[in-house]
């Protein structure tokens, strides 16, 4: 049985516990300072969106600011602006 939360919740990042839920089902962890990777969004017109964790906040570094953020912040912000999730790559 689908529930109607389900359905209003379909298409949108989420933060449970740890891990980031994308919009088409895939789960990812936010890799750590002494990772070199970072978890890679775009956006057509605000360009490449890099994060990570540092100092035990998230860190997000995109083409004209960076700024610390928690994960409710990140997820509105990646639901608010429609941001595609690219995949997790390298942060130099």
């Amino acid at each position: 049985m689908i529930k109607l939360k389900d359905l209003l919740s379909e298409g949108k990042f989420k933060f449970k516990g740890k891990y980031l839920y994308m919009p088409d089902g895939q789960v990812t962890s936010i890799p750590k300072a002494n990772e070199r990777d970072a978890v890679i969004f775009t956006h057509p017109r605000y360009g490449e969106l890099k994060i990570w964790q540092d100092k035990g906040k998230i860190y997000m570094q995109g083409e004209d600011f960076d700024k610390y953020v928690r994960t409710n912040e990140l997820e509105k912000y990646l639901n608010k602006n429609k941001y595609k999730y690219l995949g997790i790559d390298s942060r130099w």
